[in-house]
């Protein structure tokens, strides 16, 4: 399960300013880390709640052609969110939202109350569902708090936005859920110096052990990935052979982690699922349209020669709804 907020997303490939049309998506980190799950074998559920509105209408009907769970999926509360990009040819961009009172704002501890954990094998959780509102916060906090108690794995991606708040209160946040949370993400070197004061991707990967976490995963952007246990440190190079789409590069790399993580891999194969899934997302453009299928994601582990990825993936069921 993966718990956050999802927003509309209207696009144009050019200065807002100018742009005469927009183009309509939707996306979310944690909605890009169900998908990306989902087209490695490893179908994911979503919690969040989106508006009774045609935004939400679509959205729903989206990802049920995804084929994410829709069970934890409420409506209303307020409207849905929207982020509107704009997008250059050199893959920069820039972002604006409107999320104020959204729908997913409005969550809370009673929510995740009423949310049967049965079957749930890990809940990942975001930084930004803790920025958007006090009651989120405090719905992730408990659902923390409720799958450590249950015995469930906790996964938690920081996710830190300057737009949405501080270093400092973005690190008092982290720091509530960080003694239920098992493996962490962390963007270097802007996002860890944020909220652990480390640029360095190793010193940052040693403080969120040392705060108690088994696994550190540190994502570099083209410099691929750190990740860190007490036992050992892993680096893997990115692959990506051009950059046309980097948003959503790193929640790939957490769902190609995670995928492998749930089938039991080790920490340096987990590391190389994730590279590579984050290395065919950003070559394509879309955070949420752009995730690699699986057999893509098949195609590349052997033109890298990496086996052990391969062998993962012969584990897990195909997933064969349309797309």
């Amino acid at each position: 399960m993966a718990a956050g907020e999802c927003m509309i997303e209207l696009a144009a490939p050019k200065p807002l300013a100018h742009a005469e049309t927009l183009t309509r998506s939707n996306s979310g980190d944690v909605l890009n880390v169900a998908v990306a799950m989902g087209r490695l074998g490893t179908p994911c559920a979503i919690l969040t709640k989106v508006g009774e509105d045609p935004f939400g209408d679509y959205m729903l009907d989206d990802w049920d052609r995804l084929g994410v769970d829709l069970r934890y999926v409420t409506r209303g509360g307020g409207p849905t969110g929207v982020y509107v990009g704009e997008y250059a040819d050199d893959a920069s961009y820039q972002i604006w939202y409107w999320r104020a009172g959204s729908a997913a704002s409005t969550i809370a501890p009673e929510d995740v109350d009423q949310v049967s954990l049965d079957g749930v094998r890990l809940v990942h959780l975001s930084g930004i569902s803790q920025a958007i509102s006090q009651s989120s916060r405090a719905a992730t906090r408990f659902l923390a708090s409720r799958a450590n108690a249950e015995g469930i794995q906790v996964s938690l991606d920081i996710n830190y936005r300057p737009q949405i708040w501080s270093p400092a209160a973005a690190a008092g946040a982290m720091h509530e859920v960080l003694p239920y949370v098992q493996v962490v993400f962390c963007g270097a070197p802007d996002e860890s110096e944020a909220v652990t004061s480390y640029t360095d991707p190793g010193d940052a990967a040693k403080y969120f052990l040392d705060q108690g976490v088994d696994i550190a995963a540190m994502t570099m952007a083209e410099h691929g990935a750190l990740v860190a246990t007490l036992e050992q440190t892993v680096q893997t190079p990115s692959q990506a052979r051009q950059v046309r789409g980097p948003q959503g590069g790193g929640d790939s790399f957490v769902g190609g982690f995670l995928t492998g993580h749930l089938a039991g891999a080790s920490v340096a194969t987990c590391a190389r699922m994730g590279t590579i899934v984050a290395s065919l997302k950003v070559e394509r453009p879309g955070p949420l349209h752009g995730i690699p299928q699986r057999s893509d994601v098949v195609m590349r582990a052997r033109e890298l020669a990496w086996g052990d990825v391969l062998h993962v993936l012969d584990t897990l069921e195909p997933d064969t709804v349309n797309r």
